[in-house]
């Protein structure tokens, strides 16, 4: 457990120097410049996301452990239900042999009484009481018949001095089984309330450890969101600075991808097929098969040839006029910054690069940095 904390501390604390010692800031400049920015800030939305699924694999870990403490809290309480239940049944089995011991303490009593009772007879009338009983008989048969019940009373009283004696055995015998039993059942109890504290215990520290990952998330997530945006600016900057001076090529685009005509997303509000969530599609999505060639729209001059975190292998072509378009989630480029192109000229290939569910082309069509419907623009 220790080292859990030990761990997200180290996690959380180089979270914290991270947004802490570098969070950029642009006020304009060359597409140079801004590229070079947005550069850096990608390079910091990589390391949040690093930071992100290591915490997430830490949260899976310690939910999986959280789970294991779970069913052995459970199978501990479902253990102590049982050994209370055998503590009620004992406490019954107590409550009856204490009722048993009580039953033979009486007998006891009684047949104590009763010795007594004879042993102040014989003090009194001494050992001659028995002979006279025998000599005042009136004959031989008598005689005979009252000495075998002096007999049959000596042989009672010692059967009663062996009972006696058997009674206060078994008594201290039950007493000792008791005392063994409640030594038992407390100690057997005693351990499991332990240890449910200890399993409960652990339980709540590795909650109270999922709670700081869970807020460490949001954290990179709400600074990962400002990033985006931030990162977004900047590219809408750059486009900004394209070659407003020049006119557009004009003439209708070509399609993007010969091989394939198939739009599976098309420009407007749609659900996020990675988060789920409802966005605005800011493009077109072509689908095709992974390696088919992707031609530029129409002449112009690559403004750019590289690498998003988002779009992945990207490229943004600059037609004259404000109007750009560009090319996201490529598997390869084929082309570099500052090349010119023409229409229909293969610029790269389709992939599944950057955030993609599978090979397509991301097309858009931004006229001063602002995307709007390629649709029109291509045949």
């Amino acid at each position: 457990m220790k080292c859990l904390v030990k761990r997200t501390f180290i996690l959380i604390f180089s979270t914290i120097i991270t947004v802490g010692s570098f969070f950029p800031t642009y006020a304009g400049g060359s597409i140079a410049d801004l590229q070079q920015k947005q550069k850096a800030i990608e390079n910091q939305i990589k390391e949040y996301r690093k930071q992100s699924a290591a915490l997430k694999a830490e949260k899976n870990n310690v939910q999986a452990q959280i789970n294991v403490l779970d069913n052995e809290l459970n199978a501990l309480n479902l253990e102590l239900e049982g050994q209370q239940l055998r503590k009620q049944e004992l406490t019954m089995q107590i409550s009856e042999q204490e009722q048993q011991i009580n039953n033979l303490n009486s007998e006891i009593e009684k047949n104590n009484k009763v010795l007594e009772e004879r042993l102040r007879t014989m003090y009194k009338q001494g050992t001659s009481g028995y002979i006279e009983v025998i000599l005042n008989s009136e004959n031989l048969m008598e005689a005979i018949t009252r000495a075998d019940m002096v007999q049959m009373i000596v042989e009672s009283d010692i059967e009663l001095l062996k009972k006696i004696d058997q009674q206060k055995k078994q008594i201290e015998e039950i007493q000792a089984s008791l005392k063994d039993q409640r030594a038992e059942l407390s100690a057997i109890i005693n351990n499991l309330q332990l240890k449910q504290n200890e399993v409960e215990l652990a339980s709540s520290q590795k909650e109270g450890y999922m709670a700081s990952i869970e807020q460490n998330l949001e954290t990179i997530k709400k600074y990962e969101a400002a990033m985006t945006a931030q990162s977004a600016q900047i590219e809408k900057d750059i486009l900004a600075l394209q070659r407003t001076d020049v006119k557009y090529v004009g003439g209708a685009m070509a399609w993007p991808v010969p091989s394939s005509q198939r739009i599976t997303s098309f420009f407007g509000p749609r659900d996020e097929p990675i988060a789920g969530a409802g966005t605005n599609h800011g493009a077109i999505d072509v689908g095709a098969s992974s390696g088919a060639s992707i031609v530029s729209a129409n002449d112009g001059i690559v403004m750019f040839a590289g690498w998003h975190y988002s779009y992945g292998n990207y490229v943004i072509v600059d037609h004259g006029g404000g109007i750009s378009t560009l090319y996201a989630h490529c598997s390869s480029v084929l082309v570099g910054k500052g090349q010119s192109v023409t229409r229909g000229q293969k610029i790269a290939l389709v992939g599944s690069t950057g955030y993609s569910t599978g090979p397509h082309l991301h097309f858009e069509v931004r006229k001063n940095g602002v995307r709007v419907n390629p649709l029109p623009y291509v045949k």
